[in-house]
């Protein structure tokens, strides 16, 4: 939801998004390594690798209640698969394999959503 929020309000703003997802990217890194030394390896609890990530494909994304759905979906599919080399970005230690691991799934989302608007696929 924190993504969705930072998106529809942000996304005019283009270079203030930008900002703000590079920054929320670099904090997650800091508060996950964190947690993750009293919490054990990728707790559960720690969300912001998901917030921050989801930004990506948002920017791409039309801002329509569909585009925006099949957006989550497929982020959370790739999270979810963690096909090559997702996976192997969780071996990285501390917060960078728990935020590699969710910006990888967000590249994915990213590259099917921009295919299915090169080829005119409207959703």
């Amino acid at each position: 939801m924190i993504s969705v929020i930072i998106w529809y309000f942000l996304l005019p703003f283009q270079l203030l998004y930008g900002i703000v997802v590079i920054l929320l990217f670099a904090v997650g890194i800091l508060i996950s390594d964190a947690l993750e030394k009293s919490w054990g390896k990728d707790p559960r609890p720690i969300v912001v690798d998901e917030y921050s990530s989801l930004l990506l494909p948002l920017f791409f994304t039309p801002a329509r209640l569909v585009p925006l759905v099949v957006t989550f979906l497929l982020f959370r599919f790739f999270d979810i698969v963690k096909p090559p080399p997702v996976r192997n970005m969780e071996k990285l230690k501390g917060g960078w394999g728990i935020m590699l691991d969710d910006l990888l799934a967000a590249l994915y989302t990213t590259i099917v959503i921009l295919a299915f608007k090169a080829v005119g696929f409207v959703y």
